[in-house]
C-alpha cells in the first residue's frame, strides 16, 4: 500500500509542494523574529575586572533558516533525481541521504527553537516571540511531512532496488529445487 502511494506522482509532488510552502512560511516568520530582536549588551563584574557581552540572536534561530534552505535544495534534488535519472541506484541512495539529512535537521532545528520560547531570550511579552512560535510550529509540521515523505522515498528507493537484483530465471530455479 505505502509503495502504491509513493509511486503516486500527484501525491508526491503535492507533500513536495507543502514542504515548499512551509519552508516559505518558516522562512518569513524565523527572518521577521529575527529582525525584530534586539540584543542586548551584560555587564559582568569579576575580580579581576569587567566584562561587556553582547547576547545577540540565538544560533538556533539562524538553524531554521538553514533547514528551510536545505529543504529547497532536497526538493530541487528530488524532482531533479525524478525527472532525469529514474533508473540509477546512486542517485536513489543520494535521495534517501538527503531526505535523511532534512528530516534530522528539521527536527532538531524546530527543538532547538522551542527551547527558546519562554526563556530569557524569548520571553512571552517580546515582539518576535509570536513569530517564533509560529515558525516552530510550522517547523514541527515540516519535520511531520519530511518524515513521510523519507519513509515513501525509502520504500520506492529499495523496493525499486530490490526488484532490479532478482531475475526471473533465479527465482524459477530456486522455486524448482523447494519440494512440495
Amino acid at each position: 500500500m505505502a509503495a502504491n502511494i509513493a509511486a503516486s506522482r500527484p501525491v508526491d509532488f503535492a507533500l513536495r509542494a507543502l514542504q515548499l510552502i512551509f519552508a516559505v512560511i518558516v522562512m518569513g516568520t524565523d527572518g521577521y523574529a529575527i529582525h525584530t530582536y534586539r540584543g542586548h549588551t551584560v555587564y559582568e563584574h569579576f575580580e579581576f575586572g569587567n566584562f561587556y557581552a553582547y547576547a545577540g540572536v540565538p544560533d538556533a534561530w539562524g538553524f531554521l533558516i538553514f533547514c528551510a534552505g536545505w529543504t529547497f535544495l532536497d526538493v530541487i534534488l528530488h524532482l531533479i533525481a525524478e525527472t532525469r535519472f529514474p533508473d540509477i541506484a546512486v542517485i536513489g541512495y543520494i535521495r534517501v541521504a538527503g531526505e535523511g539529512i532534512a528530516l534530522l535537521s528539521w527536527l532538531a532545528g524546530f527543538v532547538a527553537v522551542a527551547v527558546n520560547i519562554g526563556s530569557d531570550t524569548c520571553p512571552a511579552g517580546k515582539s518576535s516571540c509570536g513569530p517564533l512560535t509560529a515558525a516552530t510550529v510550522f517547523g514541527a509540521l515540516e519535520w511531520l511531512l519530511f518524515v513521510v515523505t523519507t519513509i515513501l522515498t525509502f520504500n520506492v528507493v529499495f523496493n525499486h532496488v530490490r526488484r532490479q537484483n532478482i531475475s526471473k530465471t533465479e527465482t524459477s530455479a530456486v522455486s524448482a529445487d523447494i519440494p512440495t
